[in-house]
């Protein structure tokens, strides 16, 4: 214990003092090249300074040289004695000089000679060429760098064009940078790359940096600064000193740039310091290791001779623990079949002591076990097998019932001589169980897969069928061969690979049934298969695949009675529209004849009649409404058009209509509004009008004298701003059959349908007022006794109004009397109108009204008139020949200022997709047939006021 305390102690020591070393030595040469970094790149800096001020001058020194050269060039001009050729030649000399002396900074220079302009220039391959200029000399707006000289008065001026980049560019190729640095000369806020070659990428500094240098160039002072640059492919940081000076007279404000890389200060003698100082480190820190690895290897020896022994120990304890845990014992035997050794484990496992069983394999006796064991023995020797394995039962001395396994191996010497065995005995009942249990579990699953009258295949993850079940074999017989190792994909028709192939992979990705239905063409006739995809396991598919071609049959067969019930509806409601026109035509007449009448002198009896006749068609007119909202109610056509009422309002208006009926009848009839209906909803206010309507007239029919009727108006808070609308009608009249309630809301259904019924009607009131309740997201309910009255109660959904439009009171006034309206309200009316009756009845009409029109029998003579005439309105039918009033209109519209006229439309038909349609082709306004002279009064009145308001604009 003391030495292993010893070598831990060494190990730790070892370790401790090696660390502090290395660490030591790192720190002392990070150090050491600190300090020599700092010195060179102070000592670069500083280099890197004079380098770039001393170029800044002499350029600055050659510009200044240059202008007092390029300035003596005038004096050629102004010599006395200068004659023609020592201007041709002598001049020329001298310019070229010029040029020489500053190679690459004079572009061109142009000479005004007062009669005439010459320009010299040299090229690239030193030509010098003396020319006459055309056009006018460059002035210092048409370019950067202009140089002027001009003489003392006599008229002579040179013009120099310059590029001091390229001048630059050759000037600072001298002055030599580490690999890697780069020269700029700033302009103002234009940067140019001094770098030679055509191709050098241009040095571009962070935007920080540059402001800051940017600053200093514009106020003049030398700059050093630390900055961040790119230059394609490559980036990095760097020094850069800046150093401002002026190109002479042409440009003043310009600095030179000189920037070396940071990474190749240290370059060099100092990557070969860092070189060496690692390798040294590197090998001091192998030195460290190396000792440490000797005293680990040391004490990891110790700790393996320790572990072998705990391991050896702890291998014996576990497989008496196996033995145990797997309920089983290990014997040995020698060649005679005597057992040597066995260990204690076998009282647990076949419940005899250990004596006995050694008494019993190594006596004579006839056990049977033992014998059988014996016999199995013999077997393997003369069978040449090296071990055996045999399961059976065995039967304990209490009775119990167990499974055995042996499992032994004989051992031969090297002559091949048996030496004996040894063998492990284990209880293997559970897993017995289990594995027969298993198989009755696969009997099972096999029994109902066969039973199942669905066609099973099972493929792999690739569509490759392995395994086909089918109860019925009339597919899998029509196909005429196996399937097995097809390809599910090429089983099924070229039309339904991609959605099959898409649900087999959807079902394997998402481990979720997917379902597709097939059709399968089985030569003479076609089956109709719903398949469901499924994992069956993480390498194989399965589907179930079931004939729904008697489902499919039916489902035609119900498809095809749904569309002959549609075509059936459909034909019904076009029938009734086309009713509702050809009625409403002579009851336009009818209609029409009574309001005039009504406006004629009669005398009682006459005016008795009179009303009898109207009470009559106003009776008709109601039952063909009924009939046609309840035809477009099924037909689907009837809308919800919201807008904001208040709902007490209107119910006070609408009750107040039957006020005169219930107090002809001694009816009392009253109402109550609940807390919150005065406020503003918004919903189809006519709708519930109707309704409402419907439930009070019924009621006060149903009433006998002296009887109530009340009316009750609740609102109730749903959620927000969605609310109930709850509406009751309560009567004392004759009550209602329980067993008839149900059957009221059915068309065309009355209670009392004798021929001597007290109470007329078409029994439509109600199945209307029950659609239109549930189109508006309510129900309606009817509760009744016989003799004691009825309660009819409805509730709609509304929501309420966010804001409220204030709408004007209406202009017209309320009058009776029509005659000679014209004269009040004038207006130039074109009548179109194509039948007989109906055009004598709007004569009559219009002539009762006191207007003059003209009459038009289609729409191109329409057309005509309005071409030709000034009208302020058309009254437009919208059924006539050649042309009908909707196309009239949308031409009349097209006629621009021309078309500008009032239309009314005129129809007999009253669905709401009528009236839209006449909106769509420009009509302003509509009237159903039967038009009341009041109806057609108002609106000619309407139209009259706007036409003069519009004259007057």
């Amino acid at each position: 214990m003391r030495q292993r305390i010893g070598y831990r102690r060494d190990f730790w020591l070892m370790i401790v003092i090696g660390s502090v070393l290395v660490i030591l030595v790192i720190l002392l040469g990070l150090s050491f090249f600190k300090a020599i970094s700092d010195a060179e790149t102070k000592s670069k800096r500083e280099f890197l300074r004079k380098q770039t001020e001393l170029a800044a001058t002499e350029i600055e020194i050659e510009i200044d040289r240059f202008e007092v050269n390029a300035s003596s060039l005038i004096k050629y001009l102004e010599d006395e004695d200068l004659d023609q050729d020592d201007f041709r030649d002598e001049f020329t000399i001298a310019v070229r000089r010029v040029f020489n002396n500053y190679p690459r900074l004079i572009d061109t220079v142009w000479v005004d000679l007062q009669d005439s302009t010459i320009y010299l220039t040299q090229t690239d391959r030193n030509d010098f060429i003396r020319d006459f200029a055309v056009g006018q000399i460059p002035t210092k707006a048409d370019r950067d760098f202009i140089f002027t000289v001009e003489g003392n008065g006599l008229g002579f001026k040179l013009t120099f064009s310059l590029d001091p980049v390229r001048f630059t560019k050759d000037f600072v190729t001298h002055y030599y940078l580490n690999k890697g640095g780069s020269k700029l000369l700033m302009l103002g806020e234009k940067m140019e790359n001094l770098d030679p070659g055509l191709d050098a990428s241009m040095l571009e500094i962070d935007e920080a940096s540059l402001k800051r240098i940017k600053d200093d160039v514009e106020i003049g002072v030398i700059g050093i600064y630390e900055i961040d640059w790119e230059k394609e492919p490559d980036s990095g940081s760097g020094i850069l000193v800046q150093y401002p000076f002026n190109l002479g007279e042409f440009y003043d404000n310009a600095a030179l740039l000189f920037m070396v890389e940071s990474d190749s200060i240290t370059g060099g003698i100092y990557s070969t310091y860092l070189f060496l100082f690692s390798g040294f480190v590197f090998l001091l820190m192998g030195t460290v290791v190396f000792f440490t690895l000797s005293l680990q290897n040391n004490l990891e020896s110790q700790k393996l001779l320790k572990e072998s022994a705990e391991e050896i120990s702890e291998l014996f304890d576990q497989q008496n623990l196996l033995l145990k845990e797997l309920r089983g014992f290990v014997f040995f035997h020698d060649h005679k079949g005597r057992i040597t050794q066995v260990s204690d484990e076998v009282e647990e496992v076949l419940g005899h002591p250990k004596s006995e069983f050694l008494d019993a394999i190594s006596s004579e006796g006839e056990h049977i076990d033992v014998l059988n064991v014996k016999s199995l023995v013999k077997s393997a020797l003369s069978q040449n097998k090296s071990f055996i394995d045999v399961e059976y039962d065995f039967h304990k001395p209490d009775g119990t019932k167990v499974h055995l396994r042996i499992f032994e191996k004989l051992v031969f010497d090297e002559e091949g001589g048996f030496k004996g065995g040894l063998g492990i005995c284990t209880d293997i009942t559970s897993q017995f169980q289990s594995n027969q249990e298993l198989i009755e579990s696969g009997k099972r699953l096999q029994n109902l897969i066969d039973n199942i009258p669905d066609i099973i295949f099972i493929y792999d993850n690739k569509g490759r069928v392995l395994e086909t079940h089918a109860r019925d074999q009339k597919f899998l017989k029509s196909v005429n061969r196996s399937l097995i190792g097809d390809y599910l994909f090429d089983l099924i028709p070229k039309k339904q690979r991609e959605q099959t192939q898409f649900a087999f992979n959807l079902a394997r990705k998402t481990e979720q049934i997917q379902t597709v239905d097939l059709k399968i063409d089985l030569g003479q006739e076609n089956q109709y298969f719903e398949v469901r995809f499924f994992p069956l396991d993480r390498k194989r598919m399965m589907s179930i695949s079931k004939d729904i071609t008697s489902q499919r049959i039916w489902e035609k067969g119900l498809v095809d009675a749904m569309n002959a019930a549609d075509q059936a509806s459909r034909a019904k409601s076009e029938f009734l529209a086309n009713m509702s026109h050809e009625i409403r035509t002579p009851m336009n007449g009818l209609l029409g004849i009574i309001d005039l009448l009504d406006q004629t002198s009669l005398d009682e009896e006459q005016l008795q009649y009179l009303d009898i006749i109207k009470n009559s068609g106003n009776s008709l007119l109601s039952i063909i409404k009924d009939i046609l909202d309840y035809s477009k109610i099924e037909a689907g056509k009837i809308e919800v058009n919201s807008i904001v009422f208040s709902p007490a309002e209107e119910l006070d208006k609408q009750v107040q209509i039957f006020y005169g009926l219930a107090q002809k009848k001694g009816v009392i009839l009253t109402t109550t509004h609940g807390a919150g209906t005065s406020e503003l909803m918004e919903g189809d206010v006519e709708k519930i009008n109707q309704v409402i309507l419907n439930l009070v007239g019924n009621a006060v029919k149903f009433t006998s004298r002296g009887g109530t009727v009340s009316v009750k108006l609740d609102i109730e808070n749903i959620s927000g701003d969605i609310n109930y609308l709850q509406c009751s009608v309560k009567d004392s009249g004759i009550g209602i059959p329980k067993e008839e309630i149900a059957k009221l809301t059915d068309p065309f259904y009355q209670v009392e349908s004798s021929s001597s019924r007290s109470y007329q009607g078409t029994g439509l009131g109600l199945a209307i007022a029950k659609k239109i309740v549930e189109l508006m997201g309510g129900e309606l309910t009817i509760s009744s006794e016989f003799g004691e009255g009825a309660v009819f109660a409805f509730s709609v959904i509304l929501k309420k109004a966010k804001f409220v439009k204030e709408y004007p009171s209406s202009e017209l006034p309320k009058r009776t009397n029509w005659n000679g309206m014209a004269a009040e309200y004038p207006a130039q009316i074109l009548l179109a109108e194509d039948n007989d009756l109906n055009l004598q009845l709007m004569t009559l009409m219009l002539d009762q009204l006191g207007y003059d029109f003209e009459v038009a029998k289609n729409g191109l003579e329409v057309l005509g008139l309005v071409k030709a005439k000034e009208f302020d309105m058309i009254l437009m039918d919208v059924q006539m020949p050649l042309l009908n009033g909707l196309e009239a209109s949308k031409k009349i519209r097209a006629l621009g200022e021309k078309g500008e006229i009032f239309i009314i439309g005129l129809s007999a038909n009253v669905f709401d997709e009528d009236q839209r349609k006449a909106a769509e082709a420009g009509m302003d306004d509509y009237l159903t047939k039967p038009i009341r002279l009041i109806s057609l009064a108002e609106k000619i009145k309407e139209y009259s006021l706007k036409s003069a308001s519009k004259k007057v604009e």
